[in-house]
């Protein structure tokens, strides 16, 4: 289910969507207007994180690919299987092609290290390279860009006790890093609906 109307809505707001055909997906946060006034180019979040083999990924590598991004925990016994489950579909609908990655951030840098996530990947069938599941050991660095992508996540102590918590959203970003749309990640209906809309993104 794509969540558009709500977003786009708030990004009207702050003047920073274009004008796009009916044919054609929306353009998100393409600018926004500062404090001063000032119109402010959109600039996609720029990481360098390691993934589940332990290898480098940086933004950089996402350059001309549609991508996905989500926020997760390996340990997340409610909403993060359901999400899986949903962008492995989506996966499923485009292994082997290059122009097409799934980004799966982890929001829990104690105990999702590299290991970790490739148990994780194997246990939910993420078999191929496009799909990247990604960590680093600065809490905050994740955190910072769940913010940039307008999406919550975050943790909470209390007691004690360390709280994850993050929503089940899926943003869809384009070859050139711009928001095309924001999906929610629970939703049965929602794989079908990011499958097309990749799909319109991958026309030439």
């Amino acid at each position: 289910m794509r969540m558009n109307s709500i977003i786009a809505m708030a990004f009207l707001l702050m003047g920073c969507t274009q004008e796009v055909s009916e044919t054609e997906l929306p353009i998100l946060a393409s600018s926004w207007i500062d404090d001063n006034g000032n119109e402010v180019a959109y600039r996609p979040p720029q990481f360098e994180l390691i993934d589940q083999h332990n290898n480098t990924f940086s933004s950089e590598q996402l350059v001309g690919k549609v991508h996905v991004v989500d926020f997760f925990f390996t340990s997340c016994p409610t909403i993060c299987p359901k999400m899986t489950t949903h962008l492995k579909i989506v996966q499923e609908n485009f292994v082997g092609n290059g122009k097409v990655v799934l980004i799966s951030f982890s929001i829990d840098p104690i105990y999702d290290r590299p290991a970790r996530l490739k148990a994780y990947a194997k246990t939910h069938g993420i078999g191929y390279d496009q799909w990247k599941l990604l960590n680093d050991d600065n809490r905050h660095k994740v955190l910072d860009l769940a913010t940039e992508y307008k999406v919550r996540a975050f943790e909470e102590a209390g007691g004690g006790e360390r709280e994850l918590l993050h929503d089940g959203t899926f943003v869809l970003l384009d070859d050139r890093g711009r928001v095309r749309g924001y999906y929610d990640g629970l939703s049965p209906e929602t794989p079908a609906q990011l499958i097309e809309d990749i799909q319109t993104l991958l026309k030439p």
